[in-house]
Formats: C-alpha cells, structure tokens, sequence
C-alpha cells in the first residue's frame, strides 16, 4: 500500500482524519491530560499531584516501610478519587476507535484505567493501575484486602502501581515496544513524552516509519517539530470529533 500524504493544507482536524481513515496499524499513547476532564488530577500543572507534599512523600516503593499509616491512606485517598471517577468523551472515543480498527492498540501512562471501563480491551498499562493492589512481602495479587491488608500474611497491601525508583513491567513494556515498531500511526494524546522509557516509544514509531500526530494542550517542542498533524486542544473535544468523521461509525 502506498502512504497517502493527508492535506495539511486543510484544517489539522481534517488531516489528522484522514491520516487515521488510511492507517493498518494505529497506537494511541495516552497520559494524564486524558483523565483531567474526569476530575483526575495531571501531575505537572499549576494544580497538579507533584504539587501536593503528599504525593512526593509516598510515591516512593520505601515509603511504606518508612510510614505504613502514611502510605496506605495516601493511595487509599487517590483510590477513592479514581473509583469515583467516570470515562470521559475522550476515553469513550479512544475504545470507539479500537471497535473501528480492531488493529489499535492503545497504550498509557495513567493508572486510572478508565481506558478499560470505556470499553478498551488489552490495554497496556505502562505504570500499573491503582485499581490492582498487592502484597510485596508474600506476593499475593489476588487478595482480598481489608483496611488494605494482606489476608495471606498480615502485610500492608500497596497498589499495583509503578513508583520512583521502580522498573516498568518488562512484559507490557516489550509489548509497547513493539507495538510502536509495527504500527504506521502513532498517537500521543495528552501527555508530556518526558518520562522514560515511555518517551521513547514515540521515536521508536517514527524511526521505523511511522507518522505522528500529537494532541495536547500545551506544545511539545521534541515531538511538534516531527509530527505530520498537531491538534492543540482538549483530547475530550477533539477526540470525538476525529472519530465522528471516521467511516463506519454510525454504522
């Protein structure tokens, strides 16, 4: 198949529709700029996680050694947010999507995993997801977890979650990996790409061919530059409208 050249002389919305009606093999890359507009804070804005002492203070794998109370009712707090939290248009589009092209796949930084309840299916997870807990001290993962303890053991449990100082799972990382080596659309939506390794895979789509768009609020200067489309906008506004021009969707 040949690659058709969208008309960037059009609007970026229609270019980026016509990039995604003419891919095989799409990858949607997502972050916290996903999950903002259903009430999940970012982690790099004026109001956001990594401004809250808290979450500097637990976010690390020693700290529930150093402050067991501590830890546990910090993430118990952000599991509570997180189960109170509803997809949004932008996540409901993303798994509208993977129905169209059953070849998407759609890979995340978020730990919400409100990619899933929209209706998402294999999605890899890149940091976990803070709806799973486990105990690191006997290995149980199944639970239950009452008061956030481990049955098995008597341990306090801790959320399935990558911290600092931890590696990512090399299986869901390796899928990643390849899925950004095979695909011929890679779509970052609402992230900032400056987390390792999960940053990489983006370079790792356009070393092997691969065209770009990047959606986010703000610019992204190491990525804009090498993009066939850049949407600037909202992903729960502009998500929605690149599927609405998608063949098939009404069926």
């Amino acid at each position: 198949m040949t690659p058709v050249t969208p008309d960037i002389s059009s609007s970026p919305l229609h270019a980026a529709i016509e990039l995604l009606r003419n891919a095989r093999r799409i990858v949607v890359f997502s972050g916290a700029g996903l999950s903002r507009a259903s009430g999940i804070p970012t982690y790099r804005d004026a109001d956001g996680l990594w401004k809250n002492r808290n979450a500097l203070q637990f976010s690390h794998a020693e700290d529930l050694q150093r402050d067991p109370s501590g830890f546990t009712k910090f993430w118990a707090q952000r599991l509570s947010l997180i189960e109170s939290a509803q997809p949004n248009p932008g996540h409901t589009a993303l798994a509208l999507l993977q129905r169209l092209r059953p070849a998407t796949r759609l890979v995340t930084q978020n730990v919400d995993g409100l990619l899933t309840q929209a209706g998402g299916l294999d999605v890899l997870e890149l940091h976990g997801s803070l709806r799973r807990w486990r105990c690191d001290r006997c290995g149980n993962r199944s639970g239950p977890w009452p008061f956030h303890r481990c049955l098995r053991c008597g341990s306090h449990a801790r959320p399935d979650v990558v911290m600092f100082g931890e590696m990512l799972n090399e299986g869901v990382l390796l899928d990643a990996q390849v899925a950004a080596q095979e695909c011929d659309l890679f779509m970052v939506v609402g992230s900032t790409t400056i987390v390792y390794p999960a940053a990489e895979l983006p370079q790792t789509a356009l070393a092997h061919g691969a065209r770009l768009i990047t959606l986010n609020l703000e610019p992204l200067p190491h990525l804009d530059e090498a993009a066939t489309v850049v949407l600037r906008g909202a992903s729960e506004d502009l998500l929605p409208q690149l599927l609405a021009g998608l063949p098939g969707l009404r069926g």
